[in-house]
């Protein structure tokens, strides 16, 4: 009896490729890869979180989504130390975050316009090897035969597809990595044109970065939340925009701080390569409006 294994029948749709190295798509006639960030883009996870974390700490004041002023949470008020933080995510996890958050308002109807537009979609997500089962779920129940990939930036260290359930596919291919991977090194090895993210940390990064970029946007900053409404440049950073939100309550130093705050809002300063939309019907005009400035 052989020991050979026939080799598996590959999908006309899907190819083979590392997280190491250069990616393409494969259909042709595409116009290129617009690659979307998860939390806050495509589902409402500070929203669910607000409401879950009043049900489960009974924070009072009760936390509102204004109190969202850094995508770190221990930086805002309701939450703790860091390692305290940690902790209480761990809880909201455990509560059911993934499916209680419901999608971004009209996502699913500009995604399907940006498909028809000609584009692939991909998805670069912070979240992590422990969180890839509840994401994909969210994504076949929400938002099915949408995406061409996703990646996971956090650790993993093989490549393998997606799963299929229910009526739709979570993704073509998922790219996970043995390494942490920025998200402008997925922006550059997929050759996306550019990224979709809510958060003003990862447009400073990607729009900064080494890696060659031919377009003058490179990041789409998504939505009007309290945690985007300041693009910090960290060499201009202030001492006190260092420091947790327990730090500047026990020191004295909040009103100063929200001051600092209001200040930099008003500049409104966008490093080049940055570009705000506030929702996903201003997405849908963006494109367009770069679809005719294009040379194809």
């Amino acid at each position: 009896m052989s020991n050979d294994i026939p080799p598996r029948e590959k999908e006309e749709d899907v190819e083979t490729i590392l997280a190491s190295g250069m990616t393409t798509p494969s259909r042709r006639g595409w116009k290129g890869i617009i690659a979307v960030d998860m939390d806050d883009v495509l589902c409402q996870t500070n929203a669910t979180i607000v409401h879950m974390h009043n049900e489960l700490f009974n924070t009072q004041p009760p936390l509102t989504l204004d109190d969202f002023k850094n995508y770190l949470y221990w930086m805002n008020r309701g939450w703790g130390s860091p390692e305290e933080t940690v902790g209480m995510v761990a809880k909201l996890y455990q509560g059911g975050l993934y499916m209680r958050a419901p999608p971004v308002p009209g996502a699913k109807e500009a995604l399907h316009q940006l498909k028809d537009l000609g584009y692939d979609l991909i998805i670069i997500t912070a979240r992590s090897e422990t969180q890839r089962t509840g994401t994909e779920e969210w994504i076949t129940k929400y938002l099915p035969d949408i995406f061409d990939e996703i990646h996971f930036t956090g650790a993993f260290q093989h490549l393998e597809p997606t799963k299929e359930e229910k009526e739709g596919h979570v993704a073509r291919k998922a790219v996970v990595s043995h390494h942490k991977r920025s998200k402008a090194e997925i922006i550059h090895s997929t050759s996306s044109l550019f990224l979709i993210d809510d958060s003003s940390e990862n447009a400073y990064d990607v729009s900064t970065s080494k890696y060659p970029h031919n377009l003058p946007t490179k990041v789409l900053l998504f939505g009007e939340y309290p945690w985007n409404a300041i693009v910090h440049d960290p060499t201009q950073k202030a001492e006190l925009e260092a420091m947790t939100y327990l730090e500047k309550e026990q020191k004295g130093l909040l009103d100063e701080s929200e001051r600092l705050r209001q200040k930099k809002i008003k500049e409104g300063w966008l490093p080049p390569g940055v570009e705000r939309v506030g929702n996903w019907e201003k997405v849908v005009q963006w494109v367009k409006k770069f679809d005719q400035s294009r040379d194809i």
